[in-house]
């Protein structure tokens, strides 16, 4: 029952109680009146041989019982109208003290807590919406925590990436320094790796302001309506023979999807290339193979990279995607960690979703859902 309905109900107990109060004193009163002014016969004789004194105490008596019984109901409405108001009052009350817990609990920083109230009335929204902020409060406090996680981890995967090309340039240039290359071949393949070992500086330092200019909503894309099928044979065609060189197969399925996408394609490109780095860098064989296919599931366009190296557990699928997260940190060695999470801000950025799967048959597949973009 609602507080308004419990007010307008106990108002109107009040106005009824103090009506029947009143019908009852006219009552009373009227008994009074006929006491005094309608004395029968038998009454009167009785009177006549009453003393003076006796006589004016059974002419008062009814007034005092009057009186008497006019002051019982005036006590007895006032304490029904009072417990009635006491009841309403603790129907008042009673909500907040939940509501009060729950405050003291956010105070605590137990942010957990959630009010079980469920009465139907005009308190059940108010601690609806407290569950509501409370449910916000932790989800951000999680945010935040994980994010303060990201960032010690980001700070001490820059911090080794960098510092292992750093090390090995170190060293390097302290053999020059030394004498140790005596031959201009052995000087010649001292500055190449020196120049590697800083083009992948150059490299991590990249992917780095790229990841930081995505995830601040600060780096501009420019998306348009491509047809996806295309633009992935395309890339594929560019970049086959250069993987197949380095130990990966890369083969699309044949698709005859015809879709549009909205998409930017020069930072598409860069989430597939992502992708494939990632499967050339951590195969186990000599020759490893990744196959790329394509489906569409209502208003959404799949696209899958499923390789057959090694894979990971199924507990860290999640965490693929996280900035400088690997899997095994044994690998450290073979990339930045970044280009995962590059790729999920640019696939975001454009209105879709990645995410990693482990196929029956072993390895790792990368999953890209982009939305189709319809004619008109």
């Amino acid at each position: 029952m609602t507080i308004k309905r419990q007010i307008f109900i106990s108002n109107v107990r009040a106005v009824l109680i103090t009506l029947f109060g009143l019908f009852l004193m006219g009552f009373v009163f009227q008994l009074v009146m006929a006491g005094v002014m309608g004395i029968n016969f038998k009454e009167e004789r009785a009177l006549r041989e009453m003393s003076q004194m006796e006589r004016e105490y059974v002419q008062g008596r009814p007034w005092i019982f009057g009186l008497m019984f006019i002051a019982f109901f005036v006590a007895l409405i006032s304490i029904v109208n009072n417990l009635l108001n006491y009841r309403l009052i603790k129907n008042i009350t009673h909500p907040l003290q939940p509501l009060s817990e729950g405050v003291r609990q956010i105070h605590d920083n137990n942010l957990a807590f959630r009010i079980n109230y469920q009465t139907d009335d005009e308190y059940r929204p108010i601690c609806e919406a407290f569950n509501e902020m409370a449910a916000r409060l932790e989800a951000s406090a999680a945010r935040k925590q994980k994010d303060e996680a990201n960032r010690r981890e980001l700070i001490a995967g820059i911090s080794h990436d960098l510092r292992t090309p750093l090390t090995s340039i170190k060293g390097y240039l302290e053999g020059l320094e030394a004498g140790v290359a005596s031959t201009p071949e052995m000087r010649d393949n001292y500055f190449t790796t020196i120049k590697n070992k800083t083009a992948d500086m150059e490299h991590i330092i990249e992917q780095l302001f790229l990841f930081s200019k995505l995830d601040m909503d600060e780096f501009p894309l420019a998306p348009r309506r491509v047809p996806l099928m295309p633009v992935l044979s395309d890339m594929i065609e560019e970049v086959a023979r250069e993987y197949d060189q380095r130990g990966l197969a890369v083969h699309i399925a044949e698709s005859h999807l015809d879709v549009c996408v909205q998409a930017d394609t020069l930072w598409l490109h860069n989430v597939f290339i992502n992708i494939l780095e990632n499967s050339v860098r951590y195969k186990t064989k000599e020759r490893g193979a990744i196959e790329i296919s394509a489906g569409v599931v209502n208003d959404s366009i799949f696209l899958r990279f499923a390789d057959d190296g090694p894979g990971v557990s199924a507990e860290v699928l999640p965490q693929l995607f996280d900035v400088f997260y690997r899997a095994d940190p044994s690998r450290s060695v073979k990339g930045s960690g970044l280009g995962l999470a590059i790729s999920r801000k640019i696939v975001e950025r454009m209105g879709g979703a990645i995410h990693a799967e482990l196929p029956v048959s072993g390895g790792l597949a990368v999953v890209i859902r982009l939305p189709i973009e319809r004619n008109g």
